[in-house]
């Protein structure tokens, strides 16, 4: 049997969180949720994942001062930003607060397989 790889989800809203669960339904990923920055802050406290998937707009902690406190613990783990901003200024932010990639919503399932293989699937 595959050992599953730990993804975090990290996103405010049920309805974005199926449809990311939707995608990985039957693949190796095993997924946990945050449903906020704060969240997704203490769980990369508590556990090791593989690559983060951080919503940029979230309630009680956004997804950039997230980031911000996840890398002053670890510098490595890949952190994909999502939001439905395509502007410019906004994967100018992602970079510089040390996201490694940038998806857009509504997520396209190829794109978020092959940033999947691009950080953390080495066969």
């Amino acid at each position: 049997m595959i050992n599953k790889i730990k993804i975090l989800l990290t996103e405010d809203k049920k309805i974005n969180q199926d449809i990311i669960l939707g995608i990985l339904e039957d693949s190796i990923f095993q997924i946990d949720i945050a449903n906020n920055g704060k969240e997704a802050v203490e769980k990369c406290k508590d556990d090791k994942y593989s690559l983060i998937l951080m919503d940029i707009d979230m309630p009680i902690m956004n997804g950039y001062e997230a980031t911000k406190l996840i890398r002053l613990d670890n510098k490595h783990i890949p952190i994909v930003a999502l939001t439905a901003h395509k502007c410019a200024n906004t994967i100018y932010k992602t970079k510089l607060v040390g996201m490694n990639e940038y998806l857009s919503k509504p997520i396209e399932p190829q794109r978020l397989y092959e940033t999947f293989f691009r950080y953390i699937i080495n066969i």
